[in-house]
């Protein structure tokens, strides 16, 4: 996770983290703004969501898919805010080669899928 954390980073991405991996990050030199995983507050993730402030979720399950697990919860919200959640770290590190060389909106071709 650490190596694609600091190309998030490196390009620009603001990240925010639950505090475990805030200090994990940190301790590896990426600044992570720490926010509670589910709780209500300003700055917990549902709330975080619904203003629209993340564009995307990386959360690799750990422990299983038990619904009453942080993570799963998480990811729930994810697929009901409609933003896009990686739980696989390859599938992250595809969406990130994917971006790399992409600086602005402009230089994103949309293509259709079923036509190809």
């Amino acid at each position: 996770m650490l190596p694609l954390a600091k190309k998030l980073y490196n390009k620009g991405f603001g990240i925010y983290a639950t505090k475990g991996t805030a200090t994990l990050l940190k301790n590896n030199g990426i600044e992570a703004k720490v926010v509670e995983k589910i709780w209500e507050g300003a700055e917990s993730i549902p709330n975080l969501l619904q203003l629209g402030k993340i564009n995307f979720i990386i959360n690799t399950p750990t422990r299983g898919k038990e619904s009453n697990r942080d993570g799963f919860k998480i990811r729930r919200l994810a697929v009901e805010s409609k933003v896009p959640c990686f739980t696989s770290l390859d599938t992250a590190n595809a969406l990130y080669d994917a971006i790399e060389d992409i600086n602005t909106e402009a230089e994103i071709d949309v293509v259709d899928i079923t036509k190809v």
